[in-house]
């Protein structure tokens, strides 16, 4: 069902953190068109926690179901999601799990894509789990190059219960080759343990074009 499944993954790294993301999208309807979505997202990260010459790490594994729709008007997209949230942390001390923690919750996610010109793009997205009351948003611009893939800065944060972080740098959104469409982002991050460096972003979907909202 090449114009109703869309697949993506990536990964994710920073000085203390590796993690790799994955899922589908089925569109009933058509993915470029209103309409019911159905989104299957698993992800797994591993985190470093040191405090002198004792590192501990935390393995997070998260899965969601969220049902949700899809509205396009003009040439702006929204797509509103809520559904069943999963995740598993397993502590490690001295390269020994000491324990795990399983918990169930609710997600609710908002992805917007906005085209207010045919060089200009804005995304935002929003996502939020009653899982340790966390939640993480990101807001980008970009800008059209060579008509081939959008460039531009991109700010986010993340928060929950134990931790924030915030990260600004910039991206490269679009590009595309064959049915497939890649995206890479790089730039400063810090925490909330005073934690800072760098992180780096890629990330593949695999989808027929998007619709345009310009025509030529």
């Amino acid at each position: 069902m090449p114009d109703r499944l869309m697949y993506f993954g990536g990964v994710d790294a920073s000085h203390w953190s590796l993690g790799a993301y994955g899922g589908l999208q089925w569109a009933p309807t058509g993915l470029n068109k209103d309409g019911f979505i159905l989104r299957f997202f698993l992800s797994e990260n591993l985190e470093r926690y040191t405090t002198g010459t004792r590192s501990d790490y935390t393995q997070i594994s998260r899965a969601a179901i969220l049902p949700g729709y899809l509205i396009r008007s003009g040439n702006l997209e929204v797509q509103l999601l809520a559904g069943l949230d999963m995740e598993a942390d397993y502590f490690y001390h001295d390269q020994h799990r000491s324990r795990l923690r399983a918990m169930l919750g609710a997600r609710g996610t908002m992805d917007v894509w906005w085209e207010p010109t045919r060089e200009l793009m804005l995304q935002y997205a929003l996502s939020g789990t009653t899982i340790d009351t966390g939640y993480t948003t990101r807001i980008a611009a970009g800008w059209r190059l060579f008509d081939l893939f959008w460039i531009g800065p991109e700010a986010a944060l993340s928060n929950d219960y134990f931790s924030q972080q915030t990260r600004i740098g910039g991206h490269l959104t679009g590009l595309r080759t064959g049915s497939y469409e890649w995206s890479f982002a790089a730039g400063h991050v810090r925490d909330n343990f005073e934690r800072q460096g760098v992180y780096a972003r890629f990330g593949m979907v695999m989808r027929p074009p998007r619709a345009p909202f310009f025509e030529n």
